[in-house]
């Protein structure tokens, strides 16, 4: 998998690609859900909008209660209201309160109440859902019919509360088998522009014309953003607008939502604002009209749109993070969070889609994970280099070194190490220059880095012309290390690196010292790289061109079942 991701990191594209996927598998699994509403939350928070000015909340208050006393009412009080109201001039009159039941203490309150809607002609009363515990089946319950009647729309007043507790949305249509009542706020709105449902916004998750009976049907769910705490709109006393002290400019051509608002009775409901706290519905319906009239409605994005949106903002964050190099990861980071929130809020603004950031978020996280790993990786393998043979240097080499040797200690193994040094090699430079005998080095180091053939063999350049070899062997014995040895400076000696020396070709050739030590408390590091040592210039002193091995004179038994050979 490291190098799966290793080699991902080296391809920008597939770097584009990865966070692509990352982003639509993150989506799928709807594991950043709760993360992706805040955000949304902050999102349409955002949107530029106008302060309330059409709508007006009366309200059933406490001091309301004081007068009419105890809920409910006699439906003549209602009638006294709507008459208050139509004397006013509003526009529609939306009641966020059911009217489903005969009044048996007072009949002819309710007639009174009926003509009362008639003679205002723009009332929205309120519908809802019953579910019958028994076999979980749902009804609609309606205004009584003498109110419905006479009344200019009905609407659902069902309030869709996320899992998270949260009323962030509502569905403007809703009903039992099919989706058919719109909501008591575009109610409303139809009603002041007296005209049907026209293209609606929002997600669509039925199709109204099939029936699903006994179940409660919700379609075109859209957000909305809250003008702010509850108290925003102008609230009105239910007692003050009927006993004529309202004010008539306060509610002239105005929609009035009636509600209630005393904290003994009402209904809260959480917001996405935390410092608000809850709130009443009748405000929430107040709040969804005024972004419905301000054409604020926000769609959050699903099926084709939505991962068209998703692979759009991805490919838009993750070019900036992957071509944007003159400045570091982090930075990089930041810069994608706010260009991606831009375009979030820019999208929503100009088409009121709501597209899912958050995914692309974490994706970016984790490419940018893999960036910055890959970095320090890139830091810590450039730190332990030569830089001129890019073969590991003395300081990791004697890392390496260390753990060899207390892993050989461990299984009582002979560890091999070769020292290999460059014959004439000031020759060679006088000869070509610097600059050649620089590229001889990598050439050598590369073909030495070439026959490293096991998880623990390590070369490395110890200084200048010379270079040490570590040998991880499964099964050691100094036969097989000589041949290893011996194929070295073969192969070395094909290489056929020539230069003159005065009149005469000289080939380039390596000499090696090898030494073998079963790592014990008897023997140190430091004696086996000197006994390679030592053995490196007996093959000097032979004639170049070699190899030559020494091993310790303090040598175990085990050790002696590995060497067949007398110290020369």
């Amino acid at each position: 998998m490291k190098i799966f991701f290793d080699w991902v990191a080296e391809k920008p594209v597939a770097l584009l690609i990865l966070v692509v996927l990352l982003a639509l598998l993150i989506d799928f699994s709807g594991v950043t859900w709760r993360l992706e509403q805040m955000v949304a939350d902050t999102g349409i928070s955002l949107l530029p909008q106008e302060a309330p000015q059409n709508v007006v909340i009366v309200a059933v208050d406490e001091k309301s209660l004081r007068k009419f006393g105890r809920w409910p009412w006699s439906r003549r009080i209602h009638a006294q209201l709507l008459d208050q109201l139509a004397v006013a001039g509003t526009g529609p009159v939306v009641f966020d309160v059911l009217f489903a039941e005969v009044s048996k203490a007072d009949a002819v309150g309710d007639q009174l109440f009926a003509a009362a809607i008639a003679r205002h002609g723009k009332v929205v009363l309120a519908m809802a859902s019953d579910e019958d515990p028994k076999d979980g089946k749902v009804s609609e319950v309606l205004p009584l019919p003498m109110f419905a009647d006479s009344a200019a729309s009905i609407g659902h007043a069902d309030m869709a509360i996320d899992k998270d507790g949260i009323v962030r949305s509502t569905y403007l249509l809703a009903g039992t088998a099919v989706a058919r009542w719109p909501g008591l706020a575009l109610a409303a709105m139809h009603v002041a522009a007296r005209s049907g449902a026209a293209d609606l916004p929002g997600e669509n998750f039925s199709d109204r014309k099939s029936i699903h009976e006994g179940r409660w049907i919700r379609d075109r769910r859209i957000l909305f953003p809250y003008a702010g705490g509850a108290g925003t709109f102008p609230t009105l006393s239910f007692v003050d607008v009927v006993e004529g002290r309202g004010g008539a400019e306060a509610l002239l051509g105005k929609t009035v939502f009636v509600g209630i608002t005393a904290a003994a009775m009402r209904r809260v409901f959480a917001t996405p604002d935390a410092n608000e706290g809850v709130m009443s519905g009748v405000e929430i319906q107040a709040n969804i009209l005024n972004s419905l009239q301000q054409n604020l409605a926000i769609t959050s994005a699903q099926g084709l749109p939505r991962q068209v949106g998703l692979i759009f903002l991805s490919l838009v964050a993750a070019s900036i993070l992957v071509y944007a190099r003159f400045i570091g990861i982090f930075s990089r980071l930041l810069l994608v969070l706010m260009v991606s929130a831009g375009l979030l809020l820019a999208v929503m603004m100009t088409t009121g889609l709501l597209l899912p950031v958050v995914p692309v978020w974490a994706g970016l996280g984790i490419v940018g994970f893999l960036l910055s790993r890959k970095r320090i990786d890139s830091l810590q393998r450039s730190s332990a280099l030569d830089p001129l043979t890019g073969l590991y240097n003395r300081r990791a080499f004697e890392s390496h070194f260390e753990n060899m040797w207390r892993l050989n200690e461990r299984h009582k193994q002979l560890l091999f190490l070769l020292i290999i040094d460059v014959d004439h090699f000031k020759r060679f430079n006088d000869a070509l220059g610097h600059l050649q005998g620089d590229k001889a080095l990598k050439k050598l180091a590369g073909y030495l880095e070439s026959k490293t053939r096991r998880a623990g063999d390590r070369v490395c350049r110890v200084g200048g012309e010379r270079f040490a070899m570590l040998l991880d062997m499964d099964e050691p014995d100094l036969q097989h290390v000589e041949a290893y040895a011996q194929e070295i400076v073969d192969g070395i000696h094909d290489l056929g690196i020539h230069y003159w020396d005065g009149d005469t070709q000289q080939q380039l050739t390596v000499s090696i010292g090898c030494a073998g030590i079963v790592p014990s408390q008897y023997h140190t590091r430091e004696e086996l790289f000197d006994l390679a040592d030592r053995a490196l210039y007996q093959a000097k002193n032979a004639g170049r061109n070699r190899i030559h091995y020494r091993w310790s004179e303090k040598r175990s038994g085990a050790v002696k079942g590995f060497l067949a050979a007398p110290d020369s």
